[in-house]
């Protein structure tokens, strides 16, 4: 996971009192905010009797130039101009790698994983920001220590900065998609007890995400999309057999590894999120060729919603990682 406090994110800014407000009057409660290429996706979340509920969420189809018009009036109409804002990262903007931890002083950590990073991945290393989390002790059976690292430019940190500053938000954590699902998991009556999976499926890619006793443990990369079941548009055919079949082994790989090398044990369900188009519908395909249950997952049954907030499975699809963000638990430092 990212997450990145203000005085961190200072460091990458050439001119960082440009990017924040003078002390005005803050509105309680978070929101949960992300942009891309083609949308952007806002929640709002605030406590209520010691909880943090969902009161807002809405995805809008946008051209980039026409975001921070859109977000700013959906603050000055809900009244939460500098309100602190949980920004998400999307799936291109970073890479995550899973490496050994190095036999170095927790001071000398950071520095030791950027430099074995530099072959790694595909950016500059010069150029990139940097945050670790390492995976509980008992993964891998405590055979060896291994962590996470997030490399991200820092264009893009400054970039994320500066369209919170510009929507009239309070930056106060970068966050990624993994560790933002990991509190939708959470809510899984599940995960007290052993451990949620989630197979998340956009239109070119996917990813099983395993999570067990409030932690991250196992990320595994989907090299196709849902996109790879539409023969004909909206339309499930027998001739997506083979890709069902594909999407089967991977689970099934990530099973195994979870279960062997990782010692976590047999995973008792897979909870299949919401996906962009509701016309593609897999589940029954699987539940033929895996044994763990195959569920479809619906946030409206697990999360404290108010009745503000009902967003339709397909807007889960964009919303569930902001959504995600604002219900970040302090009391978890890899949160």
């Amino acid at each position: 996971m990212v997450w990145i406090k203000d005085n961190q994110l200072k460091k990458w800014l050439l001119n960082p009192k440009g990017w924040f407000k003078k002390k005005e009057l803050k509105p309680e409660g978070i929101v949960g905010l992300a942009s891309t290429e083609h949308a952007v996706a806002m929640s709002y979340g605030v406590m209520v009797d010691g909880e943090m509920k969902i009161k807002l969420c809405e995805y809008v189809l946008l051209d980039p130039s026409d975001q921070v018009k859109h977000v700013k009036s959906w603050l000055q109409r809900h009244k939460l101009i500098n309100a602190d804002c949980h920004f998400v990262l999307n799936e291109e903007q970073y890479e995550l790698q899973l490496l050994e931890t190095p036999q170095v002083p927790d001071s000398e950590l950071r520095e030791a994983v950027r430099w074995r990073l530099k072959d790694l991945i595909s950016m500059p290393i010069e150029d990139v920001a940097l945050d670790i989390f390492p995976l509980p002790d008992d993964a891998y059976r405590g055979r060896m220590k291994m962590i996470y690292a997030v490399a991200c430019k820092k264009e893009t940190i400054e970039a994320s900065l500066k369209f919170i500053n510009d929507v009239g938000l309070s930056p106060s954590i970068i966050n990624i998609p993994e560790m933002t699902l990991r509190n939708i998991a959470m809510y899984i009556p599940d995960m007290e007890f052993g451990t949620v999976a989630l197979l998340r499926m956009s239109k070119s890619s996917g990813a099983m995400l395993m999570y067990s006793h409030n932690a991250l443990y196992l990320t595994r990369q989907i090299d196709f999309g849902y996109e790879s079941f539409a023969t004909q548009e909206g339309a499930f055919t027998l001739d997506n057999d083979v890709v069902v079949e594909r999407l089967s082994l991977d689970l099934q790989r990530s099973l195994d590894y979870y279960e062997s090398q990782l010692g976590k044990g047999v995973t008792s369900k897979i909870f299949v999120l919401p996906m962009e188009d509701e016309s593609i519908n897999f589940e029954d395909e699987l539940r033929n060729s895996l044994h763990a249950p195959i569920l479809h997952f619906d946030c409206r049954e697990f999360l404290p919603l108010q009745e503000s907030a009902n967003p339709s499975v397909s807007d889960q699809a964009f919303c569930l990682p902001v959504m995600g963000a604002v219900l970040r638990r302090e009391n978890h430092a890899a949160n």
